[in-house]
Formats: structure tokens, sequence, C-alpha cells
């Protein structure tokens, strides 16, 4: 598994606080998602502390396409179905570019990815990277979607994440681009430790 069920939980409750959340039941799999996340998983595999804070939001588990959108202080509202086909398009679907694995180092509050040997930095939130498994964390890498987003994938499960890649974004500030440069011109991967002396 590559969900973590705390993680996820803990995500959905500071969205349901915010924004809210959407639910997608399809049947056979439920799609879970905000503005900056997308969790997918087969029925069978989704935790069931996540389908009781589901419970706990909108008082039952949203019926078989009838996407749901649940946000605190609000009755649980009906999403368009071409609205919520829109919606899982954009976070399933997109250029897929090169994989990219964690490396040890955070930088203003997002956990660094890079291509094995170096090159583009991309940046995720701290507070997402607790939806994924350590394990997931360190053994699998992520695809990058349409150069804004990382999205693993593995065994019936996917999540994807909106990710920063400050050393190319217009928005940063003149010395977020320039440390972020700096990043991306140094292979961030730990080194091999020597097996012997």
């Amino acid at each position: 598994m590559i969900i973590n069920e705390s993680g996820l939980i803990a995500a959905m409750k500071r969205a349901y606080k915010a924004d809210g959340y959407t639910v997608l039941n399809s049947g056979g799999a439920m799609a879970i998602y905000t503005e900056n996340w997308f969790v997918l998983t087969t029925r069978a595999l989704l935790p069931r502390k996540v389908l009781a804070t589901i419970v706990e939001h909108m008082g039952m588990i949203p019926e078989v396409d009838m996407p749901t959108s649940i946000a605190k202080d609000e009755e649980p509202q009906l999403v368009l179905r071409e609205t919520a086909a829109d919606d899982m398009e954009h976070w399933r679907g997109g250029d897929r570019g090169e994989e990219v694995t964690v490396v040890p180092v955070i930088m203003q509050g997002f956990q660094i990815y890079q291509p094995p040997g170096g090159g583009a930095c991309w940046g995720v939130p701290l507070y997402l990277m607790n939806v994924l498994e350590r394990d997931a964390v360190e053994h699998i890498g992520a695809d990058v979607i349409d150069e804004n987003r990382l999205m693993w994938m593995a065994d019936g499960e996917a999540i994807v994440i909106n990710a920063v890649r400050k050393a190319r974004s217009s928005w940063a500030k003149e010395w977020e681009r320039a440390v972020w440069n700096a990043l991306e011109g140094v292979d961030l991967h730990k080194a091999e430790q020597p097996t012997g002396r």
C-alpha cells in the first residue's frame, strides 16, 4: 500500500475545515480529492477509518456515481458528473515527464524530489507527505505530470499532489529562484556509502 491511513485522514480533516473535499464513489473504486491533492484506490483497499471519517463528515458514504463535495458547516453537495469527470481527467491525465525520487532535502516547507542523477527539483508540501506510506516515499518514484504535480501509483492505488518548481516559476521571488536553481545544479540524492574501508 502507498496510502497512509492516518496521513490521509489528517489531510481530509484539514481540507474539511478549509475548502472541503470531494468524494467520488464509482462502486469498485473511490476517489477523494481537493484542489491540492488526489487519492484513488479500490474500495477493498480503502482503509475503514477513512470511510468512517467520510461518514463522520457527511453522515453516510456517497452513493455510487453521485460525486459529493463535503465541507464543514455546509450540507454535502452533489457535484455535476461532468465536473467530476473533468476533475478526474485533470488529476489522472496529462503529459508524463520524468520520474523523480525523494532526496534528503527540505526547502521552505517542501520535501524535494529530483530525477536520479540530478536536475529539476520539485517541492511537495510537507503536510501532504504523510498521505504517502514512508516505504513508498523512500522506494517508489513519482512521475511528473504536466510540470505541476507528482503522481505515485502502485497496486490499484494512486496519489497525486500539486508540486512546485520554484527555479522555473514566474511567481517565486528572485532569491528563491536563485536558491532553487542552485539546488538543481547538484545531485541531491544520498551518495552510496562504501561497504568497506
